[in-house]
């Protein structure tokens, strides 16, 4: 799940050093204190600081940091059992130097490359007393990662090997390894212990003046002082020194976090808040003194911004004086923080109680209603005098780089439900759902057109200009056009009596003398130049070569190219050459239907649709265009990435560029942006690939082993270690002794190769984000063994025997052959007996049979696992297909399945699947598709069925089905799907027949 991140904590701080002053001052004057209960902070809560705007209808909100610098504007993402996880609570994370982040659970260590969990849950391989792991490290000198265990155990993981080592006492609070590989244990009963070499060579106790044995962390700073957090307070061994020393001036209990912060001073956290060291002494002073939490977590990440976790009041971040903080109140999983780390691409992993979150960089900037955008359902988009329009059902808002406003009541656009906008002499049209059109100069609304005056319609769904010809609106009515003269706005109604293809406009758009008019029901074209005050010259266009594209809801001009963003495709124009051509899926593209579209400052192309934004690199589209290429390339973005919602809605516009190059989309759930500069910065860094592991026939293969020569099957797994566009992750691969060159892989990361032959081989793969560098490639060497007949040594020695033995087995041989020759014709007329009753296809339907259907059954349930989407199943069974058979024999009932498996096909798509499950059974297979719309569909199939005619084949004789349909959404497995789709079908059957029921 990926939600953009709000305000719940908001303090200014200017300058730190006049940090105390300006608390006390904030305290007293301006924030009360409020409950948890309804707030976490115990501060101002609140999403920005809100300035006093000239008009008070007005409500003006100032960015209080950048966009790209709030943790506001953050995409993060969550992990729980129900993503893979062993369990919620995640203890400690460490990233290794491949690039792997691994945690530590209560059910063991987990490595973990973006997609899939790896669990070492077993004992008997880390060699642990117990898989409950409490702390994890990386050892920079080798590295390998160390994982502490509560009841003391300790084990290495390098070069996928596990290697136990000495314990330590239960409980195991921390271990931790410095710059010389010495490996300390922090344990809860025993004190400080260090291991050299893998092996205990010393302890640290009371006896050598701790506080308490019972510590928590350790740690040496750039003095060479040991630092040891306890359960009695902070204690310090200084350099050269033999035995530790007490800490006076911070609380003398349970210390649970030091951090060494990157100018070399120490970050204590306590059960009050966090103290910082003072340069070049022992003594501390409170760092957030308004702020006294029990701090769990420090870290402090790249860009300066210090985080801290905390033990019930989420996770705070403090970044150029600016201090936020994000509980369960709006997302973390749990309010106890464990452990904070930043991965090597600058994301960062936050562990608690409930679960895992990453805070990321988001790709796409999203502003909604809690950031004071009017409202989530965003219609419309548009730039006017440099500042952007959002129109909302809610209202409109404006932004520009550093402020957000919203009109309030009692402003005559407040509220105002807006559909369109459109430049008209300088103004801005602004048109709404049920209010007529409003004309603003960006000051004051100087018209404001109506039923009342002159509209013929309160709804202005689209918005055309022209300085010649007036103001064109779309409405559900048809187009009004609008000439203002000396006398005031005059209307006139151009409606299908005129030629018009329907009165329901859904877009507009002037271009030239032309008026180019979208309806519910295709396009027109209005040549205003010869059309007059009574009559209109229209043109329909004809869009049946078009994939019968009908409904469209952008129109764009590009060029020498018209762009239509239809509910079949992107259909493009080009005017001079007067052609036509449309993208869609047979293009390469995954989608049909869009609602908008735009380029960007990059020329690249923008489609918005109701799944996600697709993007399409301007050298492809241009190929494209071209005739170079015949399908397309793409990426598809969605909330993972941060936009506010998949479904990018149809305003007019819906989508544009605007003057700095962004592209901003209406969606559902707020305004999204995102420039070609934030799309390239992210991909500069190609994740770095490995290869996770090479089986043949199941078995596992080591680096440079050789597989057996009877190998069937040889299968290759790898990751790209990329943590920012993890789902959008690209391979290539190649195995060099077999193809040279690179094969694109997509998003594929497992790649397979049959009966190769004998040789030695070299297998490499690397990643990319796309549209970035390809990463340096990762190799496994391996050679496939020769079988005996395939090496030089048996065929001198066959050779040699055979000319040893010619003159006197000659007869022999004959007929040593010719009993080989009758074996072998035997076991070939076996073999193709055996084969032909195996036959795969029904031979009175045509269609396949049950083993084929079971087979396409687990093929299909594994894809749709692998691409997380659903796939439904409906068995159709033939209401009283005995009767049938009774009454008018078998021949008839034959010809009746017959019929239906060719009414069925027809029916289907592209990717479904149909099969003779056995008798009067079908079964079909539907990918992609939900229990909703499978249920759907299973009952156009009945009621197709049931409204066909079968009197050719027999006189009264009239065929119904009865149907069970059930869908991957609710069921783990193939056999759980189709033993749910076969009840349904039996309650289908039980509740009358002719029904189609829903597992």
């Amino acid at each position: 799940m990926v939600i953009n991140l709000q305000f719940t904590y908001h303090l200014k701080v200017s300058n730190l050093q006049s940090r105390d002053k300006m608390l006390k001052h904030v305290m007293l004057s301006k924030l009360k204190i409020i409950s948890l209960v309804t707030a976490v902070s115990i501060l101002s809560i609140g999403s920005f600081a809100h300035s006093a705007p000239t008009d008070p209808s007005i409500n003006t909100t100032q960015f209080d940091l950048p966009v790209d610098q709030s943790i506001h504007y953050m995409t993060r993402q969550t992990w729980t059992t129900r993503d893979g996880l062993p369990h919620n609570s995640i203890n400690a994370i460490a990233q290794d130097k491949q690039g792997f982040l691994w945690f530590g659970t209560w059910q063991g260590p987990v490595r973990f490359n973006g997609k899939d969990f790896e669990i070492y849950d077993d004992i008997r391989i880390t060699g642990l007393p117990d898989i409950g792991i409490f702390s994890i490290a990386l050892n920079p000198c080798d590295d390998s990662i160390y994982v502490a265990g509560a009841r003391g155990g300790l084990s290495r993981f390098h070069d996928n090997r596990w290697l136990p080592l000495e314990p330590a006492p239960p409980f195991v609070n921390e271990v931790e390894i410095d710059a010389h590989c010495t490996i300390w244990v922090s344990s809860s009963e025993q004190g400080l212990l260090t291991y050299e070499n893998n092996e205990r060579v010393s302890q640290f106790t009371t006896e050598n003046g701790l506080p308490s044995n019972n510590v928590y962390q350790a740690r040496i700073d750039d003095k060479s002082n040991l630092w040891a957090a306890t359960s009695a307070g902070l204690a310090v061994k200084p350099a050269g020194s033999t035995r530790f020393k007490v800490i006076e001036g911070i609380p003398a209990d349970r210390i649970r976090k030091l951090f060494l912060d990157t100018d070399g001073q120490l970050l204590i956290g306590t059960g009050n808040g966090v103290y910082q060291q003072q340069p070049n002494t022992f003594e501390f002073k409170q760092l957030l003194p308004n702020i006294n939490y029990t701090i769990s977590a420090i870290n402090r990440t790249r860009d300066g911004a210090l985080w801290l976790g905390t033990y019930r009041n989420g996770v705070l971040r403090l970044y150029n004086g600016e201090l936020q903080q994000v509980t369960t109140a709006n997302g973390l999983p749990n309010n106890h923080v464990l452990d904070i780390l930043e991965d090597q691409e600058g994301s960062v992993w936050v562990s608690t109680h409930g679960g895992l979150m990453q805070f990321r960089r988001s790709l796409f900037t999203t502003m909604q209603s809690h950031n004071g955008l009017a409202g989530d359902f965003v219609r419309s988009v548009y730039e006017y005098k440099n500042q952007l329009y959002v129109g909302t059902s809610n209202g409109i808002s404006t932004v520009n780089e550093s402020r957000l406003a919203t009109f309030n009541p009692p402003h005559p656009l407040a509220n105002q439900s807006v559909l369109s906008f459109a430049d008209y002499q300088g103004q801005l049209a602004i048109g709404t759902y049920t209010n007529g059109l409003f004309i603003w100069d960006g000051e004051r609304v100087t018209d404001h057109l109506t039923t009342d005056n002159v509209l013929k319609s309160e709804e202005v769904r689209a918005i055309a200009t022209s300085e010649q010809y007036g103001v064109f609106l779309g409405t559900p009515i048809g187009v009004t056009q609008l000439v203002k003269t000396a006398n005031g706005w005059q209307s006139k109604l151009i409606t299908t009596r005129d030629g018009l293809q329907n009165n329901y406009i859904t877009t507009l758009r002037v271009i030239g003398d032309e008026l180019w008019v979208a309806s519910v029901s295709g396009v027109s074209v209005i040549d205003l130049a010869a059309s007059s005050d009574h009559s209109f010259k229209i043109n329909k266009l004809d869009f049946s070569g078009l994939n019968d594209a009908q409904l469209t809801f952008q129109i764009s001009l590009k060029g020498p190219y018209v762009f239509l963003a239809t509910d079949r495709g992107l259909i493009y124009h080009h005017q001079k050459n007067d052609t036509w051509g449309i993208i869609n899926r047979d293009q390469g593209l995954p989608l049909d239907n869009y609602m908008s579209m735009a380029f960007d400052g990059d020329a690249n192309i923008w489609l918005g649709s109701n799944r996600g934004a697709l993007f399409i690199a301007h050298d492809v589209f241009d190929d494209f265009l071209n005739g170079t290429i015949d399908k397309l390339t793409y990426q598809r973005f969605t909330e993972v990435d941060g936009m506010g919602s998949s479904q990018i809605n149809s305003g007019s516009p819906a989508m544009i560029r605007s003057s700095t190059g962004r592209v901003w989309m209406s969606t559902a759930r707020g305004v999204s942006s995102i420039a070609p500069s934030d799309l390239k910065s992210m991909v500069q860094v190609a994740p770095p690939a490995v290869i996770s592991s090479v089986t043949a026939d199941g078995e596992r293969v080591t680096y440079g082993g050789h597989i057996p020569a009877d190998t069937q099957r040889l299968v290759v797994n790898y990751a790209g270690l990329g943590y920012l566009m993890a789902d959008h992750i690209e391979y290539q691969v190649r195995l060099v002794g077999f193809d040279d060159n690179w094969l694109a892989r997509g998003s594929m990361t497992t790649s397979e190769y049959t009966s190769l032959p004998a040789n030695d081989y070299v297998f490499q793969v690397r990643a990319a984000y796309p549209g970035g560098a390809w990463s340096e490639p990762v190799s496994f060497a391996f050679t496939r063994s020769e079988h005996p007949w395939q090496q030089s040594w048996f065929w001198l020695s066959i050779i040699f025997a055979l000319g040893l033995a010619a003159t006197i087995l000659v007869r022999a041989r004959i007929r040593f052959l010719n009993n080989q020759r009758a074996q072998l014709e035997l076991m070939v007329a076996e073999k193709t007996k055996e084969l032909k009753g195996l036959a795969r296809q029904d031979s009175l339907t045509q269609l396949g049979n049950r083993r084929a259907f079971d087979e396409q059954l687990q093929y299909e349930f594994k894809r749709c696992e692998r691409s997380e989407q659903p796939l439904s199943l409906a068995i159709i069974d033939v209401d009283h297909f005995k009767s049938i058979n009774d009454r008018f024999l078998h021949v008839i009932g034959d010809q009746v399945l017959i019929e239906l498996s060719a009414l069925l096909s027809n029916m289907l798509r592209d990717i479904d699947y149909i099969a003779r499950w056995g008798g009067e059974e079908f079964a079909l297979l539907m990918p992609e598709t939900t229990a909703k719309e499978a249920l759907q569909a299973a009952e156009r199939i009945r009621q197709r069925i049931e409204d066909t005619s079968y009197q050719h084949l027999a006189d009264e004789l009239a065929v119904t089905v009865s149907i069970g349909v059930a869908s991957s959404e609710h069921y783990p497995n193939h056999s759980a799907l189709l033993v749910a789709a076969d009840k349904a079908l039996y309650k289908a059957k039980q509740s009358g027949r002719n029904r189609t029921e829903l597992a």
